[in-house]
Formats: C-alpha cells, sequence, structure tokens
C-alpha cells in the first residue's frame, strides 16, 4: 500500500443523495491521500477553500546511555518522551488536483468507498468532484466471513494433521529427511567422480 498523508475537508463536500442520508460527519471524516508529500502528515481544507498542513514540533528526549542498557527497556523504544513543542497551520500555495477517498462502515453490514477529487489553483480551491462512491461489505462483516471461512478450515481433516504434524516438530523432521537425502547425493556424487577417474 506505501505511504500517504491523512487529510480532512472543512468544505462543504458534494454529495450525492445516499451519501447525504447516511448521516455521517464529513467535516470530521479523516481521509488518505497520495498526492502530497506521502510521509503521514496531517492537512485541511478550510471552508474557506485554503489548504493547511497541520505541523506538529517534537522534541525527542532520547535515553542515556546506562537507560539503554537497562532489561525494562525494549529494543523498538527508540525515545525516552516525545514531547509536543508546538502546533500550527501551514499555509500551502498548492497547485493541481488532490485525490482523497476513504471507507466508511455505516451499517454492520454496508460500508461506503468514497473518493474526491479537489482542483487547486495556486493554493485556493476551485472545486471538489465526487469521483467514486462504492456500496462495498463492512469490515465488520467481512472480517466476520474470514474468521467464519477460517474457523471452518480448522475443522477439515487436512488442517488438523497440519496442525499436528506442526506440533510434533515436522519442519524439523523434514529438515533433518532433506539434510540425509543431501549428505547421500554429494556421497554419491563423489563416488561417480572416483569412478570416472580411476576406474574407467
Amino acid at each position: 500500500m506505501g505511504m500517504f498523508d491523512d487529510i480532512k475537508c472543512k468544505k462543504e463536500l458534494p454529495l450525492n443523495d445516499e451519501l447525504k442520508a447516511a448521516g455521517i460527519k464529513w467535516e470530521d471524516t479523516s481521509f488518505q491521500t497520495k498526492d502530497l508529500e506521502n510521509c503521514l502528515l496531517h492537512y485541511t481544507i478550510l471552508e474557506d477553500g485554503r489548504l493547511v498542513e497541520n505541523v506538529v514540533e517534537r522534541e525527542y528526549i532520547h535515553y542515556t546511555e546506562e537507560e539503554k542498557k537497562s532489561k525494562d527497556r525494549k529494543p523498538w523504544d527508540l525515545f525516552k518522551d516525545v514531547k509536543i513543542t508546538n502546533e500550527y497551520d501551514k499555509f500551502l500555495e498548492h497547485h493541481g488536483v488532490i485525490n482523497f477517498y476513504t471507507g466508511i462502515d455505516y451499517t454492520d453490514e454496508e460500508s461506503f468507498w468514497v473518493e474526491f477529487n479537489a482542483y487547486f489553483i495556486y493554493g485556493k480551491l476551485d472545486k471538489i468532484e465526487l469521483v467514486k462512491c462504492e456500496k462495498q461489505k463492512s469490515r465488520t462483516l467481512c472480517n466476520k466471513e474470514w474468521e467464519e471461512k477460517r474457523k471452518l478450515d480448522d475443522t477439515k481433516l487436512s488442517s488438523r494433521i497440519k496442525g499436528l504434524l506442526r506440533k510434533l516438530g515436522w519442519s524439523f523432521c523434514w529438515r533433518k529427511v532433506s539434510n540425509f537425502f543431501y549428505q547421500v547425493s554429494n556421497a554419491s556424487s563423489k563416488i561417480r567422480m572416483f569412478i570416472i577417474r580411476y576406474l574407467i
């Protein structure tokens, strides 16, 4: 999937009748876009049509050498603490199209996949258009179906046998068998070379 940025739109979106009836708070909805920096930055299209980057400046507090050696510290804990020092909106002079999209569950069974294009002319929003609106199965329903399929697969005889063999160390056994045949192959190769050199 790759990196992306988040974007919110405070400007009124061009919604079709289905999306209007869904009762979603679009101004609070976080969309994704790949048309900006793709660095997990946060942007907002303001009500007046300007594009801003929501900048958050942080101070990273590093571990001391003694703390780095501590057994309590996890290897993925790169910093002891991160403090937010400043937050502000930086206005951007973007010129071009920004495609932004999201999937929204609005019932237990259905979700919407929506895409919009926002057209900017030197930092000022010209228009927003609805590019795509598709109904799909909700993530909850997809996860439930996947879980049921997995449980059904687990009850099959082949899955039970694989699980049992895994518990018994089947891969370890196959590794031993593979190594044995590798050694037999090497030995037969040496015998063959001996026959070619000295007996023929």
